[in-house]
């Protein structure tokens, strides 16, 4: 008996996105989709400062408060994917990069031309599991009102983070040409 062929869901997409989506740069459109970059950063800092305080996060739904928490991660894990190809050569750094990218509030110029250095700056700072576990007990905190214990030092996670969200909008952008979102591609 022939066992089924299992399409690993290695960016954890399936849960928003409702299917999986193997390529990094696909998964980065489809993030950036689903979210604007402006989105990304409220929805970053209304749980970190609900973390921080012994109340919910009455800003959203909780569903939406877990989905875009979803989504952060997949960046995340994207984002460790697409260092890696960039570290063997398979992504190469655009010859023009545009430093007057709009909407850009932490990356500076050297982060601007070289979104790679973000990622490598963040996950120097940690690796992806562990990011993956702080970002379940900042959740946690913020749709909990009895986390008192909060010992979370929670603006470097805020800063790494949004950080990280806008150099993968970066490189979102500069393969925009190359990879759309499925939603785009169907009503075409």
């Amino acid at each position: 008996m022939q066992t089924p062929t299992c399409n690993p869901d290695v960016f954890e997409t399936q849960c928003w996105a409702y299917r999986t989506i193997s390529h990094p740069q696909q998964l980065l459109a489809e993030s950036f989709d689903y979210m604007t970059i402006g989105r990304f950063r409220k929805y970053i800092q209304w749980m970190l400062e609900a973390a921080a305080r012994p109340s919910i996060c009455r800003k959203e739904e909780p569903g939406q408060i877990m989905a875009a928490f979803q989504v952060i991660n997949s960046v995340i894990l994207a984002g460790e994917a697409l260092l890696q190809q960039h570290q063997v050569g398979e992504e190469p750094q655009p010859q023009n990069a545009d430093l007057s990218l709009p909407k850009l509030r932490l990356l500076g110029r050297k982060d601007k031309a070289d979104p790679y250095r973000v990622f490598r700056r963040f996950f120097k700072y940690q690796s992806a599991s562990l990011w993956k576990q702080d970002l379940n007990r900042a959740l946690g905190y913020a749709l909990s009102s009895a986390a008192v214990d909060n010992t979370m030092n929670l603006l470097p996670v805020y800063w790494h983070i949004t950080c990280l969200v806008e150099a993968a909008w970066v490189v979102h952008l500069r393969g925009k040409a190359a990879v759309q979102p499925v939603a785009a591609l169907q009503s075409a």
